[in-house]
């Protein structure tokens, strides 16, 4: 049975990080695929379309894996490294020379590793 071992508090937590990772996927494969392609493109990543598309893929399985409590760890997993290799993708501060953005990209990496730290208490 599903989240048998869990408390109320961790089924909720459990659901809010599946959550950030399914709405997100939805809203960027629904309306900013265009959008990501073109930046994946410009900053080298080869075969842009199929890497992004591989990334909503790990968004999909892992972010259901956690919200129906199937695997729970495996799917933390594969969300920790779809994070750490979209953090590399789209949050490249160390390249950006306008300090505002240089400091939102940094502060999305940060943010980022509490994600990871949310997702290691999953696995």
């Amino acid at each position: 049975m599903f989240y048998a071992d869990n408390t109320p508090l961790e089924i909720v937590a459990q659901l809010m990080i599946a959550t950030l990772f399914l709405g997100t996927l939805v809203i960027n494969a629904a309306t900013k695929e265009r959008q990501h392609v073109d930046r994946m493109a410009a900053m080298g990543v080869p075969m842009a379309r199929l890497v992004l598309w591989a990334g909503f893929v790990m968004q999909a399985v892992g972010g259901v894996m956690v919200a129906i409590d199937w695997h729970t760890a495996t799917g933390a997993v594969i969300l920790m490294v779809f994070t750490v290799l979209a953090s590399a993708i789209f949050h490249r501060f160390w390249t950006m020379d306008d300090p505002l953005r240089r400091h939102l990209h940094l502060s999305f990496v940060f943010s980022n590793i509490a994600v990871l730290g949310a997702l290691l208490l999953l696995v």
